[in-house]
């Protein structure tokens, strides 16, 4: 009897070991929730020292794992930010640089989407809410979603994701899975900004302007700036009502934007919760990431597009089983192209060998290491579906940032970041700084020859 139980209190100590592991390590197939806001710039977030909102689900979230500070997009734009979170390749290479419907199903077939290459490795595969990807929702064999619902843009369509989300964890609790949950706010800003109906939710009664925000401390147009980027602004009037406005008006437009923000923050809230209702917390990788960011009113400016700060960096949130916790990160990050190979990292699934990206499972895990020196991302002006033939490059630095456009009598832009974090004193007609210039205008035509893209950067 004695020996009995000596091997159970044995097999105990085994399994109370195994247990404090799984708090510590990643589980070999830990289920993978990712989640996405629209239009959501990075600076909107209480946790990354914005005073002017509460975002306590982020802030929960940022807590418990690691935050990337200096995260970006791919193109500022909704399709090819999708496409380049989904197929883990820059929206050139993709040769889809505009929005586009996914009636159009201009998906290349060469290249395997999120959802069919985690289906492969062996998950069970959902993707709930705003879709806006050329591919058709009911085209399962290319897309691998298994479960789709409340795709089709509606009314309260936010307030629908957890609920179609919680069923889907539910039922796949005892299996690994792979859920998107894709919200469409803050991009509700767009229908405030020119008086019409907001889609998924009401804002609260405004307040009188005493509790407004403050105007931006680079409200104000940049010196040198490249003339396209205002040419874009009168390209449709409905989607940038803004050109006339007055500083009260932007004010009232970082209000709203902040309310949407917070709106959307407790719907991100009620799907994290159904992972602590369903016991799923400690075995569930989630992301939470935004398509791109918002004009936020500096530079008087509404929308994105454009590759000012405000409307490329994104917010970029990892935590789990095996993540770090409490982290930031200030490395260079492009969730359009690095966030595909991490996932493959956890789900081990086959990497595509056209990633343009990298693992940031290594930063996560703990590991010192330099992802990269330099990231370029890029822009494509276009009114909705149309291009304007307008493209621009940006060559991002840990220190320096430098954008160029390939039209116009001013093309060209370099900023400080350390010193001008706004962005509003460009040092490209500076001749200290002829040097460093002509530096990057090698290294993008290196990377366009690389990377097989036909934008044409100015010579050294």
């Amino acid at each position: 009897m004695n020996l009995i139980i000596q091997r159970w209190l044995c097999c105990l100590g085994i399994c109370c070991s195994l247990q404090v592991t799984a708090q510590t390590v990643t589980p070999a197939r830990p289920n993978i929730l990712w989640i996405i806001t629209d239009q959501q710039t990075a600076q909107a977030m209480s946790i990354a020292g914005n005073k002017e909102l509460h975002t306590p689900a982020m802030d929960r979230l940022a807590a418990r794992g690691v935050r990337f500070t200096r995260a970006y997009c791919a193109q500022p734009l909704c399709t090819p930010s999708r496409i380049s979170m989904f197929s883990g390749r820059m929206p050139h290479q993709m040769q889809l640089t505009t929005n586009a419907s996914d009636k159009e199903n201009r998906w290349p077939d060469t290249v395997i989407m999120a959802g069919r290459l985690m289906k492969a490795a062996g998950y069970r595969t959902g993707y709930v809410g705003k879709w806006h990807i050329p591919l058709l929702t009911a085209d399962s064999a290319r897309h691998g979603f298994q479960y789709m619902k409340n795709i089709q843009m509606r009314d309260w369509m936010d307030a629908s994701t957890p609920a179609d989300c919680a069923a889907f964890m539910k039922q796949n609790s005892r299996q690994p899975f792979f859920l998107i949950a894709s919200f469409v706010n803050p991009h509700d800003i767009c229908e405030w900004a020119r008086g019409d109906d907001m889609k998924m939710d009401i804002l609260p009664p405004m307040p009188d302007s005493s509790h407004w925000p403050g105007l931006p401390a680079n409200f104000e147009i940049p010196q040198q700036e490249p003339p396209v980027v205002r040419e874009q602004q009168h390209s449709n009037y409905r989607t940038y009502p803004t050109l006339q406005w007055k500083p009260e008006q932007w004010r009232a437009y970082r209000w709203a934007y902040n309310r949407l923000t917070e709106q959307v923050d407790q719907y991100v809230g009620m799907v994290l919760e159904t992972l602590r209702k369903y016991k799923l917390e400690d075995n569930t990788i989630v992301i939470f990431t935004s398509d791109h960011g918002d004009g936020y009113a500096a530079h008087r400016w509404n929308q994105k597009q454009v590759l000012y700060e405000e409307s490329a960096s994104v917010p970029l949130i990892i935590a789990g089983p095996g993540v770090g916790v409490g982290v930031t990160d200030d490395q260079l990050v492009c969730n359009g192209t690095d966030i595909l190979p991490t996932l493959c990292d956890y789900a081990g699934a086959a990497k595509p060998g056209y990633l343009a990206g990298r693992s940031l499972q290594p930063l996560l895990s703990g590991r010192q290491q330099q992802l990269r020196d330099t990231l370029v991302i890029a822009t494509t002006f276009a009114d909705n579906e149309k291009s304007l033939d307008i493209d621009g490059r940006a060559v991002i630095t840990p220190r320096y940032k430098y954008i160029v456009y390939d039209k116009g009598p001013i093309r060209e832009q370099l900023f400080d970041l350390q010193q001008d974090p706004g962005e509003m004193h460009s040092l490209a007609t500076d001749k200290r700084f002829r040097s460093l210039q002509e530096q990057f205008r090698r290294y993008l035509r290196q990377w366009c020859a690389s990377n097989d893209d036909s934008f044409h950067p100015l010579k050294p």
